[in-house]
């Protein structure tokens, strides 16, 4: 009986991808910056959100209303607008970061990489 040669399911392309092909080498390093300065931004907004929603609440237990036109109920409206901001900003930058470089990993799987074309196998690497 005779076995089919095992197929890989995405053959190496020896063609460069142009652009994407360059960038290649950087999509994992940003892939993993991306990831970190989204979670940063998602925790960031989180707890600045708990710390509005707590500051509101306290300041509503005198009978006051953060949303009077007082002095005081504005600076507590606006206490925490640059963090807010600037976590929406790294969700933005990480997301983006996160989709370009999938998708330039994506683009350029199967292109070959320039190396020596030299593969070693463990006992290679093991020094044995």
């Amino acid at each position: 009986m005779e076995t089919s040669p095992s197929v890989d399911p995405v053959p190496a392309r020896p063609e460069q991808a142009g652009l994407a092909a360059r960038l290649r080498p950087y999509a994992r390093s940003v892939l993993v910056g991306g990831i970190v300065v989204t979670v940063v931004g998602g925790v960031l907004l989180l707890v600045v959100m708990g710390l509005d929603a707590f500051n509101a609440t306290v300041y509503s237990v005198g009978g006051k209303s953060i949303d009077d036109a007082t002095p005081e109920a504005q600076n507590l409206r606006d206490q925490f607008v640059g963090a807010k901001v600037s976590a929406i900003v790294g969700l933005i930058v990480g997301g983006v970061a996160l989709v370009s470089s999938i998708a330039i990993m994506y683009i350029t799987r199967g292109v070959s990489s320039d190396d020596d074309g030299e593969d070693l196998g463990y006992d290679e690497l093991a020094g044995e």
